[in-house]
Order: structure tokens, then C-alpha cells, then sequence
């Protein structure tokens, strides 16, 4: 086999293998330490090691962000090929789910080469690499995960049905398919594929529309049988959803706090001030939500000032010809989704957004592109090149885990020591930190307890007979977080003295925010 030469590869080829290279460090670097392994991820580890043990085999994924809506079940289906390969250790999806951003990174190459040009595909890869935000967002294994690729080729395959390139109306129907086994905000695509359909409906032939059709409802099929088995319960969800009778308490959201989500989003996907706690980053936890960076009301601006110059470049550049659909495609996608902030009343998170991030990469992209061939533009491109990459690269070395996975594998291998394999009991103490993962790290580690702090959540997913008896030792993590409010810090310092009183303590280590106590039965 003859060897690739580095100097017969082509100046365009050595740019994008740079870029890849940028993308694979950005999503790698620390891969371990910053590993998000939460509830979320903990939920589907079960619902895989329940499938691949034979226990159960689901025909819904997990609930929509409390809707009351249940995705399907595929994306559990493909978690289940990493949990074989790495046989269920955790860190096998923190590698499949860097690799994903990779991936991603190649395809807006590949894909706004199509759309637009070369450079302007060069530029869109390279902000969506070194973007930190999207780093951070890529090395998450969880059902989102997948919106960002599957954004992309949403956009990709109604392009080409645009140009009479029937059977890509196929390859739509098998990646929108996918989206209801992923995130519900991948439907805002809804809209547009009626639109491209109904345009060209009579010119797409019959055979093809039902193919399409018939692959699109055997991706819901598990749905289905679920819905007919259990008496249309999503049916019902979304019927309760949308009159405001859901029996879901799920938070309500003020308008204000969903436009600052969306602004501070694009904001943050130019640059997260440095120092960012990764544990707090996805604002999930309530308690943490001050901890979380904010980007800078300038660098929101200069978003806006991207986006505003994208909008402006139409009348010259996209007009007319094979660029103007693929820039009203994704002119729209940002429209509906202003419109969806605006009327939809729940809780709004950054990662709702996530199918924005390949796009704000491309008109980025696209607008540097257009820079570049003005008077001075190379001059001025080379600027904004090398800031964001700077700005980016300075979070990346400053940021850092609270909670970091070498960490918890430390308190295992500690907690490990003491029990060898005896029966015992996990609590833990603090808020959020209390749902990092640990039942399930327990489980994998050090075997089944008989008694979790987590069995009220994941107890459903218990198909093991119930063993009976004493525990030789409680295992209590306390992790109690100093930024908490006080009278936080207060509820879970007093159940802390009521576990110590009442156990006798064994051993004990600090690691940082993580104080492990291996108790036991008083005598």
C-alpha cells in the first residue's frame, strides 16, 4: 500500500486536516476529568444494561423534559453498540459521543462545500471546532447528542429535494424519523419539509413518497405498539400539552429568562469567559445557575453583527442561483426558532438550541467567506481567525470540573477497598452532585447495593430479584456545595450529623468537595 504523503496532499486538504485536528483536541483534551456522566446518561446506561442483560427491551425512550412525552427508542438501541465494545464502562460513550463532534466538524465541511463553497465550508468547520461551547456540548453522550448531526443533514436533504433529487426525500425520511428517537427540538424542522414537499409533491414520484412514508413509520413503530399497548398515553401528553392541562409540574419560564437564554447562547457559542465550572455550564442545576458564564454583552453584539451581515449579503450574493435556498433554509430555521422562544411557556435550556450550532458555524462561515474576497478582507479575516481561536483556546486551558470524573473513579477504588464485595447501602448528601451518576458507577464498580438513595428513581428499572438482609456498611457520600444557598447548605448539613450520629464510621477521605464516609451498625 503506498504511503500518503504529507507534501502531495492538497493546500485545501492540509487545511481541513488541521481543522479536524483542532476539532479532535477540543473535544478530547481532559476527555476523562470532564466526562458528563449525570442523571440523564445514568437513566439510559440502565435502560442499555436492561437490553444487552436480556431483562427488558424498551419500546420508548426517555420522557421529553417532563412533557409527559416519551421518545422513542432507537437512540437507546445504538447507545447499546459502545456498552458492548467498552462492556458498559461509561468512558466508552465519552469517547463515542467526542468522536460524534468530529464527525459533525467533517460534515458542515463537506456539506457547506455543497451549499455554498469551499471557503466558506473551510471557515464553518473551523468555527464550529474551536467553538468551546460546541466542544462542551459534543462530549455529552446522551438523546441530544445527535441533534447537531442530524440538523445538518436535515438541511443537506432538503436542499437537494429542492433540486428534483428525488430519493434524498428517502434519506429525509430516515433522519426526521430519527428525531422523535432524539429531541423534540428537532421538529421545528416540521414546517419546512411541508413546504419543500408540497412544492414539489407533483414532480416527486409515487414509488418514492411511499417508501419514504412506510421507512418514516417503521422508525415509530416501537411508538406505536406503545401507544396501543398503554392506551395512548404520548397521545394524551400532547394533547394535555397543548391545551395546559398537563398533569406534569414541569417549571414555567418568563420570556424575559427565554430570550436571555437564546442571546446569551449566541454570545457564548463565540466565547465562554474564561474559568467556567463544567459542572454548572448546562444550567441544569437551579441551585448553580449564577455559577454559569454569561458571555459578554460585546460579544453578543458581534454575533448579532455576523448574523446582521449574513442577512445583508443576500441581495448580492445568494439572491440568485443554488444559494439562495440553502440561506432561506437556514434564515428560517432561526426564525422558528425566535418563535418558538417566544410562545413556548416551559423551562428553556441552551441545549434546546443545540440544532443551532452547526448553523450559526455556517453564517459565521459564510459571512468571513464573503469578507475575505473584499479590499484588506484576508487581512481582517486572518484577525477574526486568530481571536476566536485565542478567545476559545484560553477557556479550554482555564476551565475546569467541580465534580470530575477521576474523581468519582477515586471514591470508588476508595469505597471499593472496604466493601470487597459485602452487602451495602449508598447515600449520598449535597443537591445536584447527588445525581452525577453514582448509582449507576456503584453498580458497575462495586456491585448492586441494597439499598440506594436512588432506588425511588431507578428502582422501576430493577429487574433483579430483591435481595433481603443487613448491609455490612452504608457508604455515604456527602457532597455538600459551599455555593449553594444557605439554607441548602443548612438541610444537608444537618442530615450529615444525623447519619454520622447514628452510624459508626469506619473511614472517612476528602477529595476536594467530596467527603466519603464508609459507615457502620452501631453494636
Amino acid at each position: 500500500m503506498a504511503r500518503i504523503k504529507i507534501g502531495n496532499l492538497k493546500p485545501v486538504s492540509l487545511v481541513l486536516l488541521v481543522i479536524l485536528f483542532l476539532s479532535f483536541f477540543f473535544r478530547f483534551y481532559h476527555l476523562v476529568d470532564w466526562f458528563s456522566f449525570g442523571m440523564d446518561q445514568e437513566y439510559e446506561a440502565f435502560l442499555v444494561r436492561n437490553i444487552i442483560t436480556g431483562k427488558h427491551f424498551p419500546l420508548i425512550g426517555v420522557n421529553a423534559g417532563g412533557t409527559g412525552i416519551y421518545l422513542g427508542p432507537l437512540f437507546i438501541y445504538l447507545a447499546a453498540l459502545p456498552y458492548l465494545i467498552f462492556r458498559g464502562n461509561p468512558l466508552g460513550w465519552a469517547f463515542t459521543a467526542s468522536f460524534m463532534g468530529v464527525i459533525t466538524t467533517w460534515l458542515i465541511y463537506y456539506i457547506v462545500d455543497k451549499l455554498f463553497n469551499q471557503k466558506a465550508a473551510l471557515f464553518s468547520s473551523f468555527f464550529y471546532a474551536v467553538s468551546f461551547l460546541a466542544s462542551f456540548y459534543d462530549r455529552s453522550f446522551w438523546n441530544p447528542s445527535l441533534v447537531p448531526l442530524l440538523s445538518l443533514l436535515i438541511i443537506y436533504f432538503l436542499y437537494q429535494i429542492n433540486l428534483n433529487r428525488q430519493h434524498y426525500l428517502i434519506y429525509l425520511a430516515v433522519i426526521f424519523g430519527l428525531a422523535f428517537h432524539t429531541h423534540l427540538s428537532l421538529l421545528i424542522y416540521t414546517p419546512l419539509i411541508i413546504y419543500v414537499l408540497y412544492r414539489k409533491f407533483k414532480s416527486i414520484k409515487k414509488r418514492i413518497l411511499l417508501y419514504s412514508l412506510i421507512i418514516f413509520l417503521i422508525l415509530q413503530l416501537p411508538l406505536i405498539i406503545f401507544e396501543l399497548r398503554h392506551n395512548f398515553p404520548n397521545s394524551s401528553a400532547v394533547i394535555n400539552l397543548v391545551t395546559g392541562r398537563t398533569v406534569f409540574q414541569t417549571d414555567q419560564s418568563k420570556l424575559p429568562e427565554r430570550i436571555k437564554v437564546l442571546t446569551n447562547f449566541f454570545g457564548r457559542f463565540i466565547f465562554i469567559p474564561p474559568f467556567p465550572d463544567l459542572f454548572a455550564e448546562k444550567g441544569l442545576c437551579k441551585d448553580l445557575t449564577w455559577v454559569k458564564k454569561n458571555a459578554y454583552p460585546e460579544i453578543v453584539g458581534l454575533s448579532f453583527f455576523g448574523l446582521l451581515y449574513f442577512l445583508i449579503s443576500y441581495k448580492s450574493h445568494f439572491r440568485e442561483g443554488r444559494k439562495k435556498f440553502p440561506f432561506l433554509l437556514i434564515i428560517s430555521v432561526f426564525l422558528l426558532t425566535i418563535i418558538s422562544v417566544l410562545f413556548y411557556p416551559r423551562s428553556f435550556h441552551e441545549y434546546y438550541l443545540l440544532s443551532l450550532f452547526p448553523l450559526l458555524a455556517i453564517i459565521l462561515g459564510v459571512s468571513v467567506g464573503i469578507i475575505w474576497q473584499k479590499e484588506h478582507g484576508q487581512l481582517i479575516v486572518s484577525f477574526i481567525i486568530s481571536l476566536f481561536f485565542t478567545l476559545n483556546l484560553i477557556t479550554l486551558f482555564t476551565a475546569q470540573n467541580s465534580f470530575n470524573y477521576n474523581r468519582k473513579l477515586a471514591v470508588l477504588d476508595f469505597a471499593r477497598q472496604y466493601i470487597r464485595g459485602e452487602n451495602y447501602n449508598l447515600e449520598a448528601l449535597g443537591d445536584c452532585p447527588r445525581f452525577a451518576g453514582w448509582g449507576y458507577l456503584f453498580e458497575y464498580y462495586l456491585g448492586k447495593p441494597l439499598h440506594s438513595y436512588l432506588d425511588s428513581y431507578f428502582g422501576w428499572l430493577n429487574y433483579d430479584q430483591a435481595v433481603s438482609g443487613q448491609p455490612h456498611s452504608i457508604v455515604l457520600l456527602s457532597m455538600i456545595d459551599s455555593r449553594s444557598n444557605s439554607d441548602t447548605i443548612a438541610k444537608w448539613q444537618e442530615d450529615k450529623l444525623r447519619f454520622l450520629m447514628e452510624f459508626r464510621v469506619r473511614a472517612a477521605k476528602l477529595w476536594d468537595n467530596i467527603h466519603v464516609y464508609i459507615l457502620s451498625v452501631k453494636k
